[in-house]
């Protein structure tokens, strides 16, 4: 389990204080890129979600539009990332910079997550992406009470 596995759950269940991130032993962050192209730059990072094996995990890339101006000039991809050193987080924050052509994107370290473990959470699958790719556990498509099984996350 990336998260920290039982000791964290343990930790937190007995009214200890919730895990700060660096006691999990990984570093997750979301790195928040202005693409030169968010769509093709969002395509080539997921191409290969198993790229950097157990060193890093790309969870996805999120074209974002913002409402507020002053972000929509500095931000247009969100790229939530799970790494198992800070080495690592720099290997991947690199692959980003070069994908996007964002020389200094912007990195915001996860310090604590709600809820903990992050794989208790919540998500809603849609039809289309039920029928994109049909997970049994995900049947029938709607409110589900995990987050999806493959997200790097959990």
């Amino acid at each position: 389990m990336v998260n920290g596995g039982k000791s964290a759950s343990a930790s937190a269940s007995a009214g200890g204080a919730r895990p700060q991130q660096a006691e999990s032993g990984r570093i997750r962050a979301w790195v928040l890129v202005k693409a030169v192209n968010a769509d093709e730059t969002g395509k080539a990072l997921t191409a290969d979600l198993t790229k950097g094996d157990d060193a890093y995990i790309i969870i996805r890339a999120d074209k974002v539009k913002w409402e507020a101006e002053s972000f929509a000039r500095d931000v247009n991809l969100i790229v939530p990332v799970d790494a198992a050193s800070q080495t690592a987080l720099d290997t991947v924050v690199q692959i980003i910079r070069d994908a996007s052509g964002d020389r200094s994107p912007t990195v915001a370290k996860v310090v604590s997550y709600f809820p903990d473990p992050p794989h208790r959470s919540h998500t809603f699958v849609t039809q289309t992406e039920f029928d994109k790719d049909p997970v049994d556990e995900y049947r029938p498509p709607g409110r589900h009470p995990k987050s999806p099984g493959r997200n790097g996350w959990g």
